[in-house]
């Protein structure tokens, strides 16, 4: 049955509805030409060899042959036309053979196939012909029309049994197995459309995710464009009035004068190296190439050398009240990153506060780990610039003419990923900001 199923879905191009319909049509002609030798062998036997007897056999040769013309001319269409024509036409003939309704056993309820298989194979408007067709049957039968043999008067009451048990039961299997059938396929069709869509969703989703990905990249380039043109140009521009100075006045300079000049030269270019350095580690974050060599480091000592540099730069008002609950605190870290993150947190606490404010700097010793915060009472961060920090080439709206590549606090998330670290970050426009780090004890 199989060979001959997949012999008959004869063209490899056809979609999988095409196929089912094939299958499904092959399958429901053999069962009723199997059927139809069935019922001329129990006409036979009941009737002898006659027109009742003979009819089941037109049908089954009928059928049969369609099933080879159609696959022959590759036109599954023709087994459907003959198939329903037979099943609708063959009983209404073996009906008016036999006489009534109830003689034959209702031998006319084969005939509703006709409509159900229209329905199955066709279209609606197709099955609807073939449903009027079935109550014009209906309506001759009822009304009554001239018997086409004798054979109705040699029905007996077990004929009449098996008949109506034939009748009712073999055209109702027909259809339940043929809509089980079908309901299978239909929800194998469903599940194949449901992961379809999923594949579907899960390719628009990469889509958007590329797109969001292009975005962002639009947005870095342009920011990054923008920032390079603002922070390179006046370097270079110190630069550039430096060396001409020196270059057309070197006679008349002194050699301190001269020697200023070329600190102040050094100086710029060590900090357009700062920022390209920046902008380098930005790039191997992204390709993960970011070295980590982590070793049992003394926090507060390494952030007291960092304070102790930079006091050494700044003005004398300036006050950092130092904090630490314990004076040796040792935990992994790789000193580079470490030292990026204090760098960081605390030119950023001297940058956006005045010569005369405060810092507030403080370390303690948690149960996990460590954690150390910088607390300035300068311009302070708005909610809205809070959620953006760590983005790319971010600064904050109030940060006026302050420099800055908004570079470092991205640098500083990345650093403190390597270390399994967290940031928490309080603060409000005009009044400070206090940046909390906490990292784990192993």
């Amino acid at each position: 049955m199989k060979t001959l199923i997949y012999k008959y879905c004869f063209n490899a191009s056809d979609s999988g509805d095409i196929k089912f319909a094939k299958s499904l049509i092959l399958i429901i002609s053999i069962c009723c030409s199997f059927c139809g030798l069935v019922w001329s062998g129990i006409y036979y036997f009941f009737f002898g060899f006659g027109l009742t007897t003979l009819l089941p056999l037109i049908f089954v040769v009928i059928v049969i042959s369609s099933i080879f013309i159609s696959h022959f001319t590759s036109n599954y269409k023709i087994l459907v036309y003959a198939q329903l024509a037979c099943i609708t036409w063959v009983p209404a003939f073996i009906q008016w053979s036999l006489g009534s309704i109830h003689v034959s056993g209702f031998v006319i309820a084969w005939c509703f196939l006709g409509p159900i298989g229209a329905l199955l194979f066709l279209n609606e408007k197709d099955a609807k012909i073939w449903m009027v067709m079935f109550i014009l049957i209906l309506g001759i039968t009822s009304i009554g029309v001239p018997t086409f043999s004798m054979d109705g008067l040699k029905v007996t009451e077990n004929a009449r049994t098996i008949f109506y048990l034939m009748n009712i039961g073999v055209p109702s299997s027909v259809i339940f197995s043929a809509t089980a059938y079908f309901m299978k396929d239909l929800i194998k069709q469903k599940e194949r459309n449901f992961s379809l869509l999923q594949i579907t969703n899960e390719k628009n989703k990469e889509i958007e995710k590329s797109l969001k990905r292009e975005k962002e990249l639009g947005t870095l380039k342009t920011n990054f464009v923008s920032m390079v043109s603002h922070e390179f140009r006046t370097p270079l521009t110190t630069i550039n009035a430096n060396s001409d100075i020196i270059l057309r006045y070197s006679d008349e300079l002194s050699r301190d004068d001269i020697n200023k000049r070329l600190e102040k030269i050094k100086s710029e270019v060590l900090d357009m190296t700062v920022m390209l350095e920046d902008i380098l580690i930005i790039g191997k974050s992204d390709a993960q190439k970011l070295d980590f060599n982590p070793v049992s480091l003394d926090i507060v000592s390494l952030i007291k050398d960092i304070i102790a540099e930079y006091q050494l730069s700044e003005p004398k008002s300036r006050t950092i009240i130092f904090n630490v609950s314990t004076p040796i605190i040792m935990i992994p870290a790789d000193k580079k990153w470490i030292k990026h993150i204090v760098n960081n947190l605390l030119s950023n606490a001297i940058k956006y506060s005045g010569e005369d404010q405060q810092i507030e700097i403080s370390i303690k010793k948690e149960p996990t780990g460590i954690s150390f915060s910088f607390k300035d009472y300068g311009v302070g961060i708005s909610k809205e610039d809070i959620a953006m920090l760590f983005e790319p080439f971010y600064r904050g709206e109030n940060v006026g003419e302050i420099s800055g590549t908004g570079l470092g606090l991205v640098i500083l998330q990345k650093a403190l990923n390597l270390h399994k670290g967290k940031i928490e970050v309080e603060s409000e426009i005009g009044k400070g900001s206090n940046f909390r780090v906490t990292l784990p004890a192993v």
